[in-house]
């Protein structure tokens, strides 16, 4: 577990990959792997374990390690993961991984508006990617940082909730603080599994967002099923 060190997000960052002396990328770098995983517990020989859910629909994968528990990282938990692939099971069922580091993320369920949808801060981000992996939407972005807590989270509109398109927002609320910082950088992961039940009518989770990064684009549709 010594080895096993916290890293920060920006420390992720691939532009940060020192290069050999010909010019190559060093091979510790180049197997290297970031994912959203599921911290699932401890297998039988002490070891923490992920699952690593597929893109959309597609079956998800267990992370199997040589590391122990996480230090306040509780089962279920959504984090950031580095690693690379040690060996990979015939079926792609399980994979046995070298963990690198992890950092914890956003991790949050649906929620639904109490009040009307215009009482609620929705501040610009700066959207990098979007995408759901089983019942979990994920976004990769940046926001605002301030002096005092704030809040970020994904809300649904009432309203749409039983519709076959079920409307949400990004609530990106900064409580009233009026030092505003840089830019930075986020990971959120978001449960859906409610929109995902077999009563529910949702074909379409659309997240409206306010984008500075693009300003073009107002909203992103999921495929729920």
């Amino acid at each position: 577990m010594r080895n096993f060190i916290l890293i920060a997000i920006a420390v992720l960052s691939l532009a940060a990959c020192d290069r050999s002396h010909d010019g190559k990328l060093d091979e510790a770098f180049e197997t290297q792997v970031v994912d959203i995983v599921t911290y699932t517990g401890l297998d039988g020989s002490g070891h923490a374990t992920f699952c690593l859910d597929g893109r959309d629909d597609e079956p998800a994968v267990m992370l199997y390690t040589r590391v122990g528990a996480l230090d306040k990282v509780k089962e279920n938990e959504r984090l950031l993961l580095t690693y690379a692939i040690d060996h990979r099971a015939s079926d792609n069922s399980y994979w046995n991984i070298d963990a690198r580091g992890y950092s914890r993320i956003i991790n949050d369920s649906l929620r639904v508006n109490a009040k009307p949808l215009d009482t609620y801060q929705m501040r610009p981000i700066k959207l990098i990617s979007a995408w759901r992996t089983g019942e979990y939407i994920n976004l990769h972005g940046q926001a605002e940082t301030s002096s005092k807590s704030r809040l970020l989270y994904m809300m649904i509109d009432s309203d749409t909730k039983y519709d076959e398109t079920v409307d949400a927002y990004l609530v990106h609320d900064l409580l009233g603080s009026d030092s505003i910082f840089q830019w930075r950088e986020f990971y959120m992961s978001v449960n859906v599994a409610a929109l995902k039940s077999p009563n529910a009518p949702c074909h379409t989770l659309r997240l409206h967002l306010n984008d500075e990064a693009n300003h073009k684009i107002t909203y992103r549709d999921f495929h729920i099923k």
